[in-house]
């Protein structure tokens, strides 16, 4: 079968939106609604944003950042669930880059749909600073405020981690799937060389983003069509080998890349990554009282995250289940169908160019960029 692209434009997109990005922007973007939420707040849908590394998540820069770029949703607040003895300290310059942008863009997005900071603290046995010990904290919360997303901005190279803790990691979040939540990873902000310096030897994908039960994030730039971010991390496991629900999008890559294009530098049967992309560069967020510009997966993530609350939302109000484990329908052909192709740019790294972004899904944005109306008709929703 052919490969045929999916092309959003940009006549309804802000000029403003190509360096500056905010939440009217990703709305105007991939069609996100701007109507809260109505159906979340019985405890049947939830944001979790995943917090590490003494990243507070500040009340202040969230306030001023609704009230300037989302004022409709001036006033909502986020809960916070301590694992490991964590804690989220609310001095101003204690506040975190990467907690203020997560809460500020799933509390700004996903109107009416409530959130938990999840802060982890360093009282963690499980070798992997506490990646295993949220999931269970995850679990063993009442299923009334157990989120039915997980957004995570974090993660290592696998190279790093080794495959039995991959593995380890990927076995826990696995269950969260089992519970009906969608587990979404940033795919890393290094291109094909994950956080190695540039003379590296062989391409190192992130972890745990190659488990086959998470759905990894990587990035998109611009107006639409959307190119894409050439820090968007992507390439293929080393510790996972492609699971059934992805063989053919791989498949059509590897055909496309050749046997010989980095032969040795990547594993050619390994789960590819990442599964789909969003806006990575240029995004707006409030940190310790003033505007900045920041780039990476870590926004692109918690943007998918919002997206996917919403969808559920509208699942809730049509009496059926959340979404949960993704990838299974993001490779559908009514999933996929429902992504904006990205068919430009690549992620460099190792000394070389990394991956193309082509027709179809590839290693650098997955399946493509959300489009949130056609991802409501792949669900046989009609609003």
């Amino acid at each position: 079968m052919a490969r045929q692209a999916r092309r959003a434009t940009d006549t309804t997109v802000p000029s403003s939106c190509a360096t500056d990005v905010t939440p009217s922007c990703l709305q105007a973007m991939y069609g996100i609604p701007t109507a809260k939420a109505t159906n979340s707040s019985t405890g049947k849908n939830r944001i979790g944003v995943a917090g590490y590394i003494e990243q507070y998540a500040n009340e202040d820069d969230q306030q001023l950042f609704l009230e300037q770029f989302n004022p409709a949703l001036a006033g909502t607040r986020f809960d916070v669930q301590s694992v490991d003895n964590g804690t989220n300290s609310q001095l101003l310059f204690d506040a975190g880059i990467e907690a203020d942008l997560d809460i500020e863009y799933t509390t700004g997005i996903a109107g009416g749909v409530p959130v938990t900071f999840v802060t982890v603290g360093d009282s963690n046995t499980d070798d992997v600073d506490g990646f295993i010990d949220i999931v269970t904290a995850i679990m063993n919360t009442t299923a009334s405020i157990r989120p039915t997303v997980l957004t995570t901005s974090y993660g290592f190279n696998e190279n790093d981690v080794g495959p039995i803790l991959n593995m380890l990691m990927c076995n826990a979040y696995t269950q969260l799937g089992l519970l009906g939540i969608s587990v979404l990873f940033a795919s890393g902000d290094g291109g094909v060389s994950g956080v190695q310096s540039n003379n590296c030897t062989t391409f190192d994908p992130t972890a745990p983003g190659g488990c086959p039960f998470i759905t990894s994030v990587g990035g998109s730039t611009g107006l639409p069509p959307q190119t894409a971010a050439s820090l968007s991390g992507g390439g293929f496991s080393q510790h996972f080998t492609a699971p059934d629900y992805q063989m053919g999008a791989v498949a059509g890559y590897l055909e496309y890349l050749g046997n010989t294009t980095y032969a040795g530098l990547y594993n050619r049967s390994g789960r590819g990554m990442p599964d789909i992309a969003a806006q990575a560069e240029n995004v707006e967020i409030t940190w310790i009282g003033l505007d900045w510009l920041v780039a990476g997966t870590s926004c692109a993530s918690p943007i998918f995250a919002s997206i996917i609350a919403l969808l559920n939302d509208h699942l809730i109000a049509a009496g059926r289940p959340v979404l949960g484990f993704l990838n299974p329908w993001l490779y559908s052909p009514a999933g996929s169908a429902a992504f904006d192709d990205v068919t430009s740019g690549n992620n460099p790294g190792c000394n070389t160019t990394g991956f193309n972004a082509t027709v179809g899904w590839d290693p650098v944005t997955g399946l493509g960029t959300p489009n949130f109306t056609r991802m409501l008709r792949a669900l046989g929703l009609n609003n």
